[in-house]
């Protein structure tokens, strides 16, 4: 931080610390917790911060993100499906857009965190959010099984679809 701090001054530039965050990347098994002094400020590092809408945590998990964007979708289907009535209520089309919103809040940064999906618990948090998601758009009952609920609704498997973002 001082090498930060010599830097920023022989450029003539200040750094708010009101808005400085600091976290500690690392596999290692070290401390996480730190504090750093910066112009008579101590800053300490933050469990979680969020850089370009994406949460990032010191091991680079991305579980933080994925149980946000699974509260997020869940809440926005939940939303969404309230316009929408089981019975009869819009056209398919109208569900699959359903669909497409919950899927883009899933998928935010997928090409970043879609290697850690291989770890079934972090799928399933993900999978539970797209599965009520096709659940209303194939109108069905919540006791269907979520493999055959995609298959009926006609989407890929959560995991594929990071997958394939992360290839494009």
């Amino acid at each position: 931080m001082i090498r930060t701090q010599a830097w920023l001054d022989s450029h003539g530039l200040k750094l708010a610390a009101e808005k400085t965050e600091l976290i500690l990347l690392t596999k290692k098994h070290i401390p996480l917790e730190v504090s750093m002094k910066l112009t008579g400020i101590t800053l300490k590092t933050q469990r979680v911060i969020k850089y370009l809408g994406v949460r990032l945590d010191p091991r680079l998990t991305y579980w933080a993100q994925m149980q946000h964007a699974a509260a997020k979708a869940a809440k926005a289907t939940a939303y969404l499906s309230r316009l929408m009535a089981n019975i009869g209520g819009p056209t398919q089309s109208k569900r699959k857009l359903l669909m497409s919103t919950t899927l883009n809040i899933l998928l935010y940064g997928a090409e970043i965190w879609a290697d850690t999906l291989q770890k079934n618990n972090r799928c399933k948090i993900l999978s539970r959010a797209h599965r009520t998601a096709a659940l209303r758009v194939a109108s069905a009952y919540r006791t269907v099984s979520g493999e055959a609920i995609l298959v009926i609704s006609g989407t890929v498997p959560i995991d594929l679809l990071a997958a394939e973002r992360k290839k494009m």
